[in-house]
């Protein structure tokens, strides 16, 4: 049984998330989830003293209570974004970090992940939107083809070396 637990930089879990990692040449695809895990806290810091903005929950992933990966769901206001690019001109969802540790890839775990990720987005349990958006470096085809698989589109925007995908919900 695959399930997301809510993980932040201060829980005991987040040194057995830090330690998860993708293959070498996977390097230039994903940010370590240390990077990660402080980009949220950053974030959710920021929008905590502006009483409101966006903001980033992060869930660890397991497996049979294995960790094997990290998720990280934002809810984005253009106009409070607090370090996000905006991507749209109202509040939208954002998967900012969808990472499987490279002895889970391979097994369709990515899919499962990113269902369950959009489980959560689809429920707006941060807030009422009607995009969710995502991105990837264009040559990591592994993430094109799980996005496009559970209805993605590119919309044609490169974003910091990224492109940037869409699905409406």
């Amino acid at each position: 049984m695959i399930e997301l637990k809510p993980i932040s930089i201060l829980d005991e879990e987040m040194v057995e998330c830090m330690h998860l990692s993708v293959t070498e040449e996977q390097y230039d695809f994903v940010a370590p989830n240390s990077v990660s895990l402080a980009e949220a806290y950053d974030i959710n810091k920021k929008a905590a003293e502006n009483s409101e903005g966006s903001r980033v929950n992060p869930y660890a992933v397991y497996k049979n209570g294995e960790m094997f990966g990290l998720v990280m769901i934002a809810y984005v206001y253009p106009d409070n974004n607090v370090g996000f690019e905006a991507y749209y001109d109202e509040p939208y969802y954002y998967l900012m970090r969808i990472f499987v540790d490279k002895e889970f890839q391979g097994k369709g775990l990515g899919k499962e992940v990113l269902r369950l990720a959009m489980e959560k987005v689809k429920s707006k349990y941060l807030g009422d939107a009607n995009w969710c958006f995502s991105s990837y470096v264009p040559e990591n085809t592994a993430s094109k083809r799980t996005f496009a698989s559970y209805g993605f589109a590119e919309d044609g925007r490169v974003i910091d070396e990224e492109s940037v995908c869409k699905i409406g919900i």
